[in-house]
């Protein structure tokens, strides 16, 4: 594993800016209340959709890259969050059943791709795939989220593409990791009116008036 940091590649950039809730659908796992105060995650459809292609692209060996958007602040609601926008698949990796390493060729292959195409945004995370395992942080997946996605804004998305299953990993407090108990996300419309959502291990959220238009 490389020494360097990718969270230096684009350096974090905050912006103030209301939270996107209206156009967005809140997908909830089953450990929402047990998580600490953590940054509220928007996933734009367009890119989850990149990250489902690449995530579904192999079932034996695991598969990953980094989540690029921007991290924001909600001035009305005092809440941090951040908007992915993009994936990049993670090219010249190491990789094998139950493992996915980043060489020294991936970070300056991401490097370049970000000066290169997304000016004005950062690499506000990591994703990667757990064929057939689950979803949780192993002890290599905490170290490399330590030491490389400091952060507080910083978040890990894991994916077992087999059972369809997903979640994010967050700081918690700013300062705290639990590699077991993972959230949801806000599907954030660009593509379509209604949910491209697949992963099982997530329920959506249906706000109370949106329940009553729909029963009426």
């Amino acid at each position: 594993m490389s020494r360097i940091k990718l969270a230096e590649l684009v350096p974090v950039q905050y912006e103030e800016k209301p939270m996107p809730i209206q156009d967005s659908l809140k997908w909830a796992s089953r450990y929402e209340d047990q998580v600490g105060s953590h940054v509220q995650i928007f996933f734009i459809q367009s890119a989850h959709q990149k990250c489902v292609e690449h995530v579904n692209s192999s079932m034996d060996r695991e598969v990953g890259g980094v989540l690029v958007g921007n991290v924001q602040f909600d001035p009305i609601e005092l809440q941090t969050y951040v908007t992915i926008d993009d994936v990049i698949p993670a090219l010249f990796t190491n990789s094998g059943e139950t493992h996915v390493t980043f060489t020294q060729n991936t970070l300056v292959d991401l490097n370049s791709r970000m000066d290169e195409s997304y000016p004005g945004k950062s690499i506000v995370g990591w994703y990667h795939t757990h064929p057939r395992l689950g979803v949780f942080l192993s002890n290599h997946d905490t170290f490399l989220h330590r030491h490389f996605f400091p952060d507080p804004t910083h978040v890990a998305l894991v994916v077992d593409p087999y059972y369809r299953r997903a979640g994010f990993f967050c700081w918690q407090n700013g300062k705290t990791l639990d590699p077991a108990k993972y959230v949801g996300f806000y599907e954030t419309s660009d593509m379509d009116d209604h949910s491209i959502v697949e992963w099982e291990n997530l329920e959506p959220v249906i706000p109370v008036v949106q329940e009553q238009q729909q029963e009426n």
